[in-house]
């Protein structure tokens, strides 16, 4: 049986939220750098990592007993590329490096693995939990954009052209089917769109009041779509897109002098990672920087002391559940899933 966890089942107290250790680094596992868990609705933490014993995969867990999604190399699959994601019903996908030395999004559905479309990525496919996946493809594509597919039917999202140059981030789907994204300009600029195969609908934009908008918004089963971006007028923000509407959520006026990403929970609240005034990058769920605390560089953890950590819009559940990646000063690396407290969550298969 393959070791789990250092820690496998003890909850670690942080604020407002307590942390279950789902992997570490030990006799199996050697690296999940540079990419980040994800975490479906029932609370299951899908990761990649690096094998002791050669080569990689994708695993998942909730805290007891890991299984593994796919192990690489394989016949047509070199390695893993990017993270992974999972719906409700244990199926993932992720991008990889095919043997003929192509790039794919991959998905494993009831043990079977296919390989869906060439030149994809960069970063990461999404899933929602229909299935419905939502990736980009490629420069090196005929077709370079981002698309849908769900049971074989592939929808056109956005594509380069007159409208946009490029993509950065993630394509996010939501429940519903719908995308958002992070596009550069053709025309010059940037802007935050959602789309589900007509015509994208803007978020925002650069211009009177945003210079810079983050490469990775997130959105909620309802269509609101959160987002980090520096103001025109001078710093900088998070901010939540609903019904047309722009609303600031927390921006540096405060006590915060930074902001790199947001995630958004279906159930309510937001998590946020930036760096206050005179510290260090963080997770926060509001707005103290002390008592909203969840992790932050530099914090001690887990008998060391917190070096980096990685968390992305596929790193959280409609309930609020979190997947981070973190890496201590002792070389340790840890996949959690941190659970807001006094909440009652759906028990995994």
């Amino acid at each position: 049986m393959p070791k789990q966890a250092r820690n496998e089942g003890q909850r670690i107290q942080a604020g407002s939220y307590e942390f279950t250790p789902i992997a570490s680094t030990g006799d199996r596992f050697t690296d999940f750098a540079p990419y980040v868990p994800a975490v479906n609705n029932l609370g299951v933490v899908a990761f990649q990592a690096t094998l002791r014993a050669g080569g990689s995969g994708v695993f998942a867990g909730s805290g007891g007993q890991l299984s593994s999604i796919t192990e690489v190399p394989m016949d047509s699959v070199r390695d893993v590329c990017s993270h992974p994601d999972i719906d409700d019903r244990g199926s993932a996908c992720y991008y990889a490096n095919l043997t003929s030395g192509r790039r794919a999004v991959v998905l494993v559905r009831d043990g079977r693995i296919s390989t869906l479309v060439g030149n994809a990525g960069p970063l990461g496919p999404t899933i929602n939990e229909h299935g419905t996946m939502a990736y980009r493809t490629g420069a090196e594509s005929e077709a370079t954009g981002i698309f849908t597919r769900s049971d074989g039917l592939v929808t056109p999202i956005a594509a380069t052209g007159e409208v946009f140059s490029a993509f950065l981030g993630l394509p996010v789907i939501n429940s519903r089917g719908r995308v958002a994204f992070r596009a550069d300009l053709a025309s010059g600029g940037q802007g935050v769109y959602t789309g589900d195969g007509g015509p994208p609908v803007v978020v925002a934009q650069t211009g009177r009041i945003f210079s810079d908008l983050g490469q990775f918004p997130a959105m909620d089963d309802a269509g609101s779509v959160a987002f980090c971006a520096s103001l025109a007028g001078g710093g900088s923000g998070v901010f939540v897109a609903s019904a047309g509407d722009i609303e600031t959520i927390i921006d540096t006026d405060g006590l915060f002098e930074s902001f790199r990403g947001v995630l958004l929970p279906d159930e309510g609240g937001l998590i946020f990672y930036a760096t206050p005034r005179g510290g260090k990058l963080g997770v926060f769920c509001g707005p103290d920087p002390e008592r909203d605390c969840l992790l932050s560089v530099g914090a001690p953890f887990l008998g060391s002391t917190v070096v980096d950590f990685a968390l992305n819009p596929v790193s959280i559940n409609r309930v609020g559940q979190i997947a981070i990646r973190v890496k201590l000063s002792n070389d340790e690396q840890f996949v959690l899933r941190a659970d807001p407290t006094g909440r009652q969550f759906a028990t995994p298969p």
